[in-house]
């Protein structure tokens, strides 16, 4: 899963900021990841997609049940 980090230069009121976010895992999707699909801790990977790309997903897993 491709992580963003994007750093905010410091501002008035403290710091420089490091921001990390994942990328959705649905191929050529450039948004934020925000729901995991699954984790293999062995081989520390994980699937998360956006919120779109889930309820796509969601509405698939219901149809076939």
């Amino acid at each position: 899963m491709p992580r963003v980090t994007l750093r905010l230069r410091e501002t008035p009121d403290g710091p420089e900021e490091t921001l990390n976010e994942y990328l959705c895992d649905w191929p050529d999707c450039p948004n934020v990841a925000e729901e995991v699909l699954g984790c293999i801790t062995e081989i520390r990977a994980m699937a998360a997609v956006c919120g779109e790309h889930a309820r796509i997903l969601a509405e698939r897993s219901q149809r076939s049940t």
